[in-house]
């Protein structure tokens, strides 16, 4: 198997059905409930967000809002980072990887497995950050801010390609349309 061809699994839920389930997920989880995580860990913390939302952040950024969420938000925060933030980016990717191979864009698919593996690397280094008891580490920030680029820019891609790809199967229904 090639990066170019994606696996038999993401080619067989790569039906409309499937994309727009897990686009529901996503959305579900997206919209509803790690908003609702957010707001949680913000209230504990005085209105600081979380790491994980942040596109981009240095070291000293990391260290003010992990210093800012206290024990109780540290606590709350690693229970969203290894549960619900451990599944959202499976939904993710799969929307991303069979979106991608439904819109005929399916070279394309990869991008859902470098989301996923990245907001998962990301977790695990900002899990590191809200642990690390005996001092703020300069390089667990920067790897951890890192993996939030590289997943930020997996999910940019994505939306841009798939976007991209709408338009031009649009375009070409609505040309087939005309020529009927």
């Amino acid at each position: 198997m090639s990066v170019k061809e994606p696996p038999a699994f993401i080619l067989k839920i790569a039906k409309p059905r499937y994309v727009l389930l897990l686009l529901l997920l996503f959305v579900v989880f997206s919209g509803g409930i790690m908003p609702s995580l957010e707001a949680d860990i913000k209230a504990l913390s005085g209105g600081v967000g979380v790491i994980d939302l942040e596109l981009f952040y240095w070291p000293e950024k990391a260290r003010m809002m992990v210093d800012a969420y206290g024990a109780e938000g540290r606590h709350l925060y690693l229970i969203a980072q290894w549960t619900v933030d451990l599944v959202f980016p499976v939904i993710a990717g799969l929307f991303f990887a069979t979106a991608l191979v439904a819109l005929r864009a399916r070279r394309w698919w990869w991008l859902g497995f470098w989301v996923t593996l990245a907001d998962w690397m990301e977790n695990v280094w900002v899990t590191w950050l809200l642990l690390d008891e005996k001092g703020f580490s300069t390089t667990v920030a920067i790897l951890s801010c890192f993996f939030t680029v590289l997943k930020w820019s997996g999910i940019f891609a994505g939306n841009l390609i798939i976007l991209w790809s709408l338009i031009q199967l649009f375009k070409n229904k609505r040309g087939q349309m005309a020529k009927a």
